[in-house]
């Protein structure tokens, strides 16, 4: 950001491109100047956030359950052996050891009726903490914050299957994170071939005759051209589509829906499953081709023609070039990443530009980053005032974040975003989560977002946020309104002024009649206690439930 753009300014912007301001954020930032910033970011290297990565590393997770043994096999001996054991329990604190293995190493537990069900899902609850530690410390705010964008866009629901569950540790390290900065095409064949989205969109099991048409369905509506191209309503045959006689349709209809949908069979998985030839496929998860259910007869795709009896490949990988470069991909695109990063009603200029630049990159292998690079770096980004309303999860990482806690997520905290309707990995559509103010203002789901910091000190939840507000107060803060002052620089960027200060002196006085100029006193402890309720009311200020 130039020098004559004011820290209020600066705040503003970092605080729509990441999961919160923290302190040392600002501080770089500030040092860098936001275009430097900027372009640091959307570049990353990952061995300059060892931090994070250490995190991630040495957190424990707990995992319990109770399960009956399977019999087992050597005869009577062994029998006599297991008489009597019953039941047995797991109650561990476990490391995220599956969040980089191959998915060859994570998916056999697929299909296997005397694996626990704690076991099989225990794949998409080390990436929920993952990603809740990531938001929280990781260097690479913009990264986090687009990979949260790519996860809800190409949505999976990990909650359907065991098969999702089990795959989406590859899904979310080898597809959206591997390519979330990269180029869009690369990205969408990686999705598009990856176990969570043929499981989930029921294309494992697509053949010719009929095809499966969730996938392609979801493909055009939702992944690339977006439901205001579907021209079904105006035109029932493809020569018909505007453009189409030329090559160029302006949208799409159901035709091409059907023919994409014959062009994705035999896309499938190593399952262990039986194959048509009575052999087993492997159980490792990874894509393979099933030839013989693929349809190799003629198709017209988007007004192109695909001859017959192509390689099996060819016919999906390109209908994925079709759509990956079509216009309308690129209008779709740069609507929701400008919704995302800046206002639920985008500058009409900005996503025009964002368009262009998404079409100018499209062999590029920074496509994305030059995008949100455009967008960042726009004087539409910079100008816009602070109206985009957190979600769940970016409020609870600003939260964390500004008060600098010490964070060791669990499952409860997932819960706790689920009560506020952020359901991680479990949105149980393919649109993924909504991205307007609305949806996430219901009356519960505000309430539960005001108690949050409360729930995070109730004495049940020890261990997860460790808060330091006396320490983390300045010795110089030694009356009420110096004390307000310094914890609304850090959580609001500005300070309280009005009718809320008065209000807040009293809560950080514990007394109705006090004023600014009162001394704030006390032991540490009932301090602590009223520096936290003192916060947790700026965190439900209109002010900072915005970014």
């Amino acid at each position: 950001m130039a020098e004559s753009h004011n820290s209020t300014d600066l705040r503003r912007c970092l605080n729509r491109a990441t999961f919160g301001v923290s302190p040392a954020l600002l501080e770089e930032a500030q040092s860098k100047g936001w275009e430097r910033w900027v372009e640091e970011q959307l570049a990353p290297d990952d061995k300059a956030d060892a931090a994070c990565a250490q995190r991630v590393k040495d957190l424990r997770l707990k995992i319990e359950y109770e399960f009956e043994p399977p019999k087992p096999e050597g005869g009577e001996a062994k029998m006599m052996m297991m008489k009597g054991k019953g039941k047995q329990k797991v109650s561990e604190m476990r490391p995220l050891k599956t969040l980089e293995q191959p998915i060859e190493k994570t998916f056999p537990l697929y299909g296997q009726g005397d694996v626990p069900y704690e076991e099989k899902n225990r794949p998409a609850e080390e990436v929920m903490i993952a990603t809740l530690l990531r938001a929280v410390y990781s260097r690479w705010q913009v990264r986090e914050l687009v990979v949260d964008f790519w996860h809800n866009h190409f949505s999976v629901n990990s909650g359907k299957d065991e098969s999702i569950a089990l795959a989406l540790p590859s899904y979310d390290r080898d597809v959206i994170r591997a390519h979330a900065l990269g180029n869009f095409r690369v990205m969408l064949e990686g999705v598009a071939q990856s176990a969570a989205m043929l499981y989930y969109l029921d294309g494992v099991a697509s053949k010719a005759s009929p095809a499966n048409e969730n996938f392609a369905r979801e493909l055009f509506e939702l992944h690339t051209f977006g439901a205001r191209h579907y021209l079904n309503h105006l035109h029932t045959k493809w020569r018909d589509v505007p453009g189409a006689l030329e090559g160029k349709p302006a949208g799409y209809i159901d035709q091409d829906v059907y023919e994409a949908a014959r062009a994705f069979t035999g896309w499938t998985v190593e399952n262990g499953e039986d194959q048509d030839e009575g052999a087993k496929r492997p159980r490792t998860g990874k894509f393979m081709l099933q030839e013989t259910w693929h349809d190799p007869y003629q198709k017209r795709v988007l007004a192109s023609e695909f001859d017959p009896q192509r390689p099996a490949l060819e016919d999906g990988r390109r209908v994925l070039d079709l759509v990956a470069r079509h216009p309308a991909t690129a209008q779709h695109l740069a609507e929701k990443l400008c919704r995302r990063l800046v206002s639920d009603d985008p500058p009409e200029t900005l996503v025009a530009k964002a368009a262009a630049e998404f079409t100018a990159g499209l062999d590029a292998p920074d496509q994305i980053a030059r995008v949100i690079k455009m967008i960042l770096l726009s004087d539409e980004y910079r100008n816009a005032p602070a109206t985009k309303f957190k979600r769940p999860l970016e409020f609870l990482a600003s939260y964390l974040r500004a008060t600098e806690a010490e964070f060791t997520p669990r499952m409860d905290v997932v819960n706790q975003l689920d009560q506020m309707g952020q359901l991680l990995f479990r949105w149980t559509t393919p649109t993924g989560h909504p991205d307007t103010a609305g949806y996430w203002q219901g009356g519960t789901f505000l309430l539960r977002r005001w108690n949050l910091p409360l729930v995070l000190r109730d004495n049940d939840w020890k261990g997860v946020a460790t808060f330091h507000f006396v320490t983390r107060t300045p010795a110089e803060c030694r009356t009420t309104g110096q004390v307000l002052d310094h914890w609304s620089q850090k959580v609001l960027g500005q300070a309280a002024s009005g009718k809320i200060r008065a209000q807040l002196v009293q809560v950080l006085a514990d007394d109705d009649h006090a004023k600014d100029t009162d001394a704030f006193t006390g032991e540490d402890k009932d301090r602590d206690e009223r520096i936290a309720a003192c916060v947790a009311l700026l965190a439900a200020t209109p002010e900072f439930q915005h970014r």
